[in-house]
């Protein structure tokens, strides 16, 4: 016989900040499903310690680092989740980019779960923290092709034959040298560009399939496909109890 608990699925509760290049959950995690997002993320343990699971195993600890691109489950109590743009500083600047465990100084954490709990503008509080945390140097210098590729995708232009010729490659070789840099086929990044995008037109108040529309989605029902095979969760269960802010 079913109870209660086994009927009812817990739903995310708590904030997501959206920033250019990083994202951040805050609250209470709850139901989700096998997933392979295109950001980097460092899950914390608020509480207690989180959990990822992956077709190889599982890594329990107070902060676990999921590269880009890794099928996993993550499950926990109150968590802090950090999503890195892969073309981002600070994802540049990460010192190893190997599923697992990582040490992070609790008063680090604690600084960052204060800056989350206030109410003003935020956005350099979240990059200031996310470095703090995970005591990040200067990233190296970029690849100027990188930079100016990276500008053009953020700018929608996301064709490879296209991009390619910005940085005067032939698309076979584009398509390699992209894999090259960030470790994510261009494709793969391109939807989680889209993704990312329609979620801050959902923050700014835009309903969900003039957002979907907007960010190159062909109906609601096509975000909602990608949303779940990226985050792991239906948009609308996802978004019920999270306030979305763009900081």
């Amino acid at each position: 016989m079913k109870t209660l608990a086994d009927t009812v699925t817990l739903r995310w509760k708590g904030h997501a900040w959206l920033s250019p290049g990083i994202a951040v959950f805050y609250g209470r995690s709850g139901h989700q499903d096998w997933h392979h997002h295109q950001a980097h993320q460092i899950a914390l343990g608020i509480e207690s310690s989180v959990t990822v699971e992956t077709p190889e195993g599982s890594e329990v600890g107070d902060a676990v680092f999921v590269p880009a691109g890794v099928q996993h489950r993550l499950s926990g109590n109150t968590i802090i989740s950090v999503y890195l743009d892969v073309l981002s500083d600070e994802a540049r600047a990460l010192p190893d980019t190997k599923l697992g465990q990582i040490e992070v100084d609790t008063a680090d954490v604690r600084v960052f779960t204060e800056a989350l709990n206030s109410t003003g503008e935020i956005d350099l509080e979240l990059r200031f923290g996310v470095r703090r945390i995970l005591r990040l140097t200067d990233p190296p210098l970029a690849d100027s092709r990188l930079s100016l590729v990276s500008a053009a995708l953020r700018g929608g232009l996301m064709g490879r034959d296209e991009l390619a010729a910005l940085v005067h490659l032939s698309p076979t070789r584009f398509s390699h040298w992209f894999v090259e840099q960030t470790g994510l086929p261009l494709r793969s990044y391109a939807k989680w560009l889209r993704l990312t995008h329609a979620i801050q037109l959902l923050a700014g108040g835009w309903q969900m399939t003039n957002a979907a529309h907007e960010a190159g989605f062909s109906d609601s029902a096509h975000f909602s496909r990608t949303f779940r095979a990226l985050l792991g969760i239906d948009p609308s269960s996802a978004l019920a109890e999270v306030r979305l802010r763009n900081d």
